[in-house]
Parts: C-alpha cells; sequence; structure tokens
C-alpha cells in the first residue's frame, strides 16, 4: 500500500529590522533508501518520498533563506509532524537553534524531556516519541543577507 506523507509548514518570522516577507522557506520530503550492492555492502541514501509505505523512514527538510539586505532576527520556525508519521527521537536538528516540541497540536511547546502528556484518566505522564505533534525551532543567531540553512527531522510511516 503506497502512501504519501505530506507536512505543511508554519513560518513565523518576528523581526524589528525586516518584514516577515524577508525570509523564504522550502520544504523537501525524502524518504531513506538502503542500496545493497554487488559486493554485500549497503549504501543509505534519500530519494523523493514520492511513494512511501508503512513502516518508511522519511526525512523532513526545511531550507530557509534571507533574501533582503538586513540580517533576519527572531526567526522561528515551526513544522507539524504528519498524523500518519512518528517522530523519531533525537533527529531533530539542534545546532544553532532552540529546538522546542508540541504535544498539543502546537498549542504550547517544551523541551524534549520535559513534555507530558495527560492521559483520559487524569494523570499524566512523560511524552512518547509518536505523542509529538509539532517542533519548533528557534534561530539563535541573526541570518545574514543572502544567506540560510537547513533544518530537519526524521519519522516513521505507520
Amino acid at each position: 500500500m503506497y502512501r504519501k506523507a505530506i507536512c505543511t509548514l508554519a513560518l513565523l518570522v518576528t523581526s524589528t529590522a525586516i518584514s516577515a516577507q524577508a525570509l523564504t522557506a522550502s520544504q523537501i520530503v525524502e524518504r531513506e533508501v538502503i542500496v545493497h550492492n554487488a559486493d554485500g555492502t549497503q549504501t543509505v541514501k534519500r530519494e523523493a518520498a514520492d511513494k512511501v509505505t508503512p513502516g518508511d523512514k522519511v526525512i523532513y527538510s526545511l531550507n530557509y533563506f534571507n533574501d533582503e539586505e538586513a540580517p533576519a532576527e527572531n526567526i522561528v520556525l515551526v513544522m507539524p509532524i504528519p498524523t500518519e508519521v512518528t517522530y523519531l527521537d533525537g533527529s531533530a536538528d539542534t545546532s544553532g537553534t532552540t529546538t522546542t516540541f508540541s504535544v498539543d497540536d502546537g498549542k504550547t511547546f517544551a523541551g524534549r524531556d520535559d513534555l507530558r502528556v495527560v492521559q483520559a484518566n487524569g494523570n499524566e505522564r512523560s511524552a512518547r516519541s509518536e505523542d509529538i505533534t509539532h517542533i519548533r525551532w528557534v534561530i539563535n543567531t541573526p541570518v545574514a543577507p543572502e544567506t540560510g540553512g537547513t533544518l530537519s527531522f526524521s519519522g516513521r510511516l505507520q
């Protein structure tokens, strides 16, 4: 059974130096493929996630670019995790960012170890990877004009 995994992107930019239109972002969705070579070795590669099947590892990359003349500051990027995908713990890029997660559809965010879920009986438990609904990156330094970067995370199609 083939299913296409789609993820939308919420892009929030707050800055006094530039307008919200100054930062452009694009998303790439790929799946991880293991190629068995003739010599018995394996190579891991990525390909477009046009068709994915349950169990496939899917990589969501977010490319951002400052196309203004001034540095972009206070950049907040939020990416929802599709409901049919389970976030793979430890896969979110954290370098140069403050990375937080949500278990309530992006209403609140916290560090991975601080995430809690309220169960039906009212008791709380630590959040599991399948509870995570959104990832938020706050870029810690200004993005210089005509530069950008890439942030990503991985998940497994259910």
